[in-house]
């Protein structure tokens, strides 16, 4: 995708695409199903999920696609992560001062006692063109 522009403008493709993970109540909800962003920017991976009653969410974990492998991104991007959701519903992480080696398909994945559940967003991030 070319991206063209006079100055440093965020621009980002997205649509919204609900992703249902299971029935019964059991689901992950991504608001932007893609994301198309500059370098050095700014990005919400916005998300919430849901579960029936009477489950305890005991693990929220976000991972990155890395040739043919999903890896825990909490360990690689250190200072540049925020997990800003909860263990209730929502799940969305910041990625700050985004770099193009960034660019994959990130997936959420919460457990409760008996359920393990996940989706996948993808994220591309591209330098400027002028």
């Amino acid at each position: 995708m070319a991206l063209r522009t006079a100055g440093s403008v965020l621009v980002v493709f997205l649509w919204s695409v609900a992703v249902v993970l299971g029935q019964y109540g059991w689901s992950v909800t991504y608001t932007k199903k893609g994301i198309c962003t500059l370098k050095g920017s700014t990005v919400d991976l916005a998300c919430s999920y849901t579960y029936p009653r009477g489950h305890t969410v005991t693990t929220t974990t976000w991972y990155k696609w890395n040739s043919w492998i999903w890896t825990q991104i909490q360990d690689k991007y250190e200072d540049r992560i925020e997990y800003r959701g909860n263990k209730e519903n929502d799940c969305t992480l910041r990625i700050t001062d985004l770099r193009e080696e960034d660019s994959a398909s990130y997936y959420f994945s919460f457990t409760t006692g008996s359920w393990k559940s996940g989706s996948d967003v993808t994220l591309s991030v591209t330098g400027s063109v002028i």
